[in-house]
C-alpha cells in the first residue's frame, strides 16, 4: 500500500491545516464538555464523534495529502450547516463554524488536486 505525500508542504496549507485541525479540535472537545453539562448525550454524542473523526483524519492522512481524507473531512462543515438548520437560535454559531472549515478545505484544495503533485 503506498501512501501519498506532499513533496513540500505550502505556506497556505500550513496555516488552513492549523485552522481547521484546531476547530475540529475544539469542536470535539465543547460537544464531549456538552454531554454532562447539559444531559444532552443523545444529542451531542455523534457530534463528538463527528469531530473526534474529523480531527483524527486531519491529523494524520490529511497532513499527508491523502485525497481521501479531503473527501472526507467535508462531513465537519456539512454536519455543522445542517446543525444549524435544525437549530436556528444556535444557527450563527454552527454556519460560522461550517464556514471557518469549509473555507480552510477550500484553501488546501490546490495542494491535493495539483497536476504538479
Amino acid at each position: 500500500m503506498t501512501t501519498s505525500t506532499f513533496p513540500a508542504l505550502t505556506a497556505r496549507f500550513k496555516i488552513a491545516w492549523i485552522i481547521i485541525l484546531t476547530s475540529a479540535a475544539l469542536a470535539t472537545i465543547s460537544y464531549l464538555v456538552m454531554i454532562f453539562v447539559d444531559k444532552g448525550a443523545a444529542f451531542f454524542t455523534p457530534y463528538t464523534a463527528f469531530n473526534l473523526y474529523g480531527f483524527l483524519v486531519l491529523l494524520i492522512p490529511f497532513r499527508r495529502g491523502q485525497k481521501w481524507a479531503w473527501w472526507s473531512t467535508w462531513i465537519l462543515p456539512t454536519s455543522m450547516a445542517l446543525t444549524g438548520l435544525y437549530i436556528p437560535e444556535f444557527a450563527p454559531y454552527y454556519f460560522g463554524g461550517a464556514a471557518v472549515f469549509a473555507v480552510g478545505l477550500l484553501l488546501t484544495i490546490k495542494d491535493f488536486f495539483s497536476t504538479n503533485r
